[in-house]
């Protein structure tokens, strides 16, 4: 049975109705998501990202207020949601004379990942931390000792390339002699101890992953992506790299020529290439997009056209920049003075329509 129609002062009202409830009757877009900056107490030794959350290391200094070293992880999507998840043993990493302190941060999922790095003039110490990412309590997964001369040749075992995504961390393990050699190298998964994944000088050292995949940048700049478990799947060879970055159907290469190369992940063939600017470092890449850093500034653009979509200038030298679906992450600082991260929502990187 057909129903009567409504009164035309019913769709009058309805319509004003829409109009009030946020415009998008009247064609206006919506609101853009704020910027959000979080200031720290000293300079950011690492950051990593993955999802909503960011991970940072405060470096510890003598000469400052922030005399321990702290891994914290900040909850972008959250309102002030920081908390601190290292302890005691990482307050202690900027202590020695020759280290890197935090050297390398990972985050996956719930689980956030660090290796601090300590050493003397004749060693040197590499140590794997876990902690979840809701509480402080970080747990000692492996370490690495090496002896020798720190300005050149040292004898031991290595740990480094931490990288994580997802559900997923990994690392390389690897040993050396007394010329320097590599005696011995593995991509290692991080659990609740080490498993191994694949081996060989082939598999040093892992740059990033999605969580699928794992790109490794090689000594003689090939990129060998292998799967989560350890299979080669492919290798990529550009003609020179500095640094790789993976997503999905997307492997991007920075060149020494200052140039991005973008290939794809799961065949391996170049797509197209595009220019970067000087001093270009911290490449990511996510949802079609590509971020870096060069100096102070700050730069997004489009996968497939190499065309600027964001840009900023941070005042002073970007130390580290993290790209996904949820948005850009970006920390700047000058010396051991107080830091800064910047997080842009994605929304703000597209162009509005």
């Amino acid at each position: 049975m057909r129903q009567p129609s409504p009164p035309r002062t019913a769709f009058a009202l309805g319509f004003a109705v829409l109009l009030l409830a946020g415009g998008s009757a009247a064609g206006r877009p919506a609101p853009l998501p704020k910027i959000k900056t979080l200031g720290t107490p000293g300079r950011i030794e690492a950051l990593a990202m993955d999802g909503s959350r960011v991970a940072y290391d405060v470096a510890g200094s003598y000469g400052s207020k922030t005399r321990c070293n702290a891994v914290y992880v900040w909850n972008v999507a959250r309102k002030n949601s920081v908390t601190r998840v290292s302890g005691r043993p990482t307050c202690a990493a900027d202590n020695t004379s020759t280290g890197a302190g935090v050297r390398e941060l990972a985050l996956a999922g719930g689980r956030a990942a660090w290796i601090v790095n300590q050493g003397g003039n004749s060693e040197s110490s590499d140590s794997l931390y876990v902690s979840d990412v809701s509480h402080r309590g970080e747990r000692l997964i492996a370490s690495a000792f090496r002896s020798g001369d720190v300005s050149g040749i040292l004898t031991g075992n290595w740990l480094g390339g931490l990288v994580g995504a997802g559900t997923f961390l990994a690392l390389d393990h690897w040993a050396t002699d007394s010329s320097g050699n590599v005696t011995s190298a593995k991509l290692r998964r991080i659990r609740t101890r080490l498993a191994d994944l694949a081996e060989g000088p082939g598999t040093m050292t892992a740059r990033s992953t999605d969580g699928r995949q794992v790109a490794v940048l090689r000594s003689d700049e090939t990129v060998g992506l292998y799967s989560t478990h350890g299979t080669l799947l492919r290798t990529v060879r550009p003609n020179s790299a500095v640094e790789v970055a993976l997503r999905g159907d997307f492997l991007l290469v920075l060149t020494k020529s200052g140039t991005v190369d973008v290939f794809n992940s799961h065949s391996g063939r170049k797509l197209r290439t595009w220019r970067v600017a000087a001093g270009a470092a911290g490449l990511d890449v996510a949802a079609g997009l590509a971020a870096y850093a060069a100096g102070s500034h700050v730069h997004v653009v489009r996968l497939a056209t190499g065309k600027s979509v964001f840009g900023t200038n941070a005042r002073a030298p970007v130390s580290a920049v993290q790209l996904e679906p949820a948005g850009l992450a970006y920390a700047f600082g000058r010396g051991d003075r107080p830091a800064k991260i910047v997080f842009v929502p994605l929304r703000r990187l597209l162009p509005r329509r």
